[in-house]
């Protein structure tokens, strides 16, 4: 079982009042917790051949680029955590043998672009470390991008205050703030240290009981951008054993996403994403908003209402000629292969 762990200035923010507190019930035991409910999984999202580990430490899903397990420790510990198994376990830091193997993985494939910094929580590392791993890959030629994903400045904003030298050194701070009342204006000020050194990004997870409607949601996107931070996406709570109380119906789950275009502008609205459980990858979940009848009728949903419009193109509209990228060779001459648009998969 999962120990609560709490920083004192986290506690000062929990309302001890109301027993439906969202941020205690994000970060205090709930007897829900207690069995496994079938098809729960203690690491839902790493396992082989789909989670594709490369070792204890790195994980290469995606073909540009890898993700890195720094540590297993954090600044308080999250109910609702996918890698809370790994965190029980204490896992060791990522030690230097490992850190020489990851790069020397990186290195050899051009195809990774970035080096994601996960854990438990990089920022539970000191920051010599943290320099080190960063230049290690910094290194890497072909490595565009640094990016560490953190809980630390929801927890204690002022570890943020420490890591100027670290932040000159990352493209990509991901942050995971749940809730309007997590951006104090400690955790505002810690976004202001970090601004200009990297781009700041917000990942939530979606949970019940702490932000599952539409008001909360939008609440949440304002504050985050009035300190600065982009609401990035909104993840469907990982089928992890002792976790689903937290787990809307995937279906109303959709809706209410779905709900937030037309209360929000486009650069506030987060993508609701679901990790398949067996590793195979993300996806962004949204309801259909275009469906296509025929070859000039389509039915558009309202972003406002939710009420279904049918669009009619032109009767005389002509759809484009398009080309094939690729070249036909006839009799020593290349010429481009013209095709027509209807052979190109149209909006679902």
């Amino acid at each position: 079982m999962l120990t609560v762990k709490l920083t004192e200035y986290y506690r000062s923010l929990i309302d001890w009042s109301d027993p439906d507190d969202p941020l205690a019930r994000m970060t205090l035991f709930a007897e829900e917790e207690i069995g496994q409910t079938s098809p729960e999984d203690p690491e839902p999202t790493v396992d082989p051949p789909q989670g594709n580990p490369v070792s204890r430490v790195l994980i290469h899903r995606y073909p540009d680029r890898a993700l890195l397990l720094t540590t297993s420790r954090c600044a308080a510990h999250c109910r609702y955590c996918f890698r809370k198994d790994r965190i029980e376990r204490h896992e060791a830091d990522l030690d230097d043998a490992e850190l020489a193997e990851a790069v020397a993985y990186v290195a050899a494939h051009s195809s990774i672009r970035e080096i994601i910094l996960s854990g438990g929580d990089p920022l539970a590392l000191p920051n010599a470390r943290l320099l080190e791993i960063i230049n290690a890959f910094r290194r890497i030629p072909h490595l565009g991008s640094v990016r560490v994903h953190t809980r630390f400045p929801v927890y204690q904003p002022a570890r943020c205050n420490t890591l100027a030298e670290v932040a000159k050194q990352v493209d990509v701070f991901v942050v995971q703030v749940n809730h309007a009342r997590e951006v104090t204006a400690q955790f505002v000020q810690a976004m202001a240290w970090l601004r200009p050194h990297a781009l700041l990004y917000n990942q939530g997870v979606l949970l019940h009981g702490v932000n599952d409607n539409v008001a909360t949601l939008s609440e949440l996107s304002w504050a985050l951008a009035r300190a600065g931070v982009t609401p990035y996406c909104l993840h469907y709570p990982d089928q992890v054993p002792g976790t689903a109380h937290f787990r809307l119906p995937l279906a109303q789950a959709i809706t209410l996403v779905g709900a937030l275009r037309g209360r929000l502008p486009g650069y506030l609205l987060p993508r609701l994403i679901l990790e398949i459980p067996d590793g195979s990858g993300k996806i962004a979940l949204e309801p259909s908003a275009c469906q296509q009848l025929d070859e000039q009728t389509f039915l558009l949903r309202s972003p406002l209402t939710g009420q279904v419009f049918e669009y009619r193109e032109a009767a005389d509209f002509e759809p484009p000629r398009c080309f094939a990228p690729h070249f036909l060779d006839q009799g020593g001459e290349k010429e481009v292969a013209e095709i027509s648009l209807p052979e190109f998969q149209r909006c679902e």
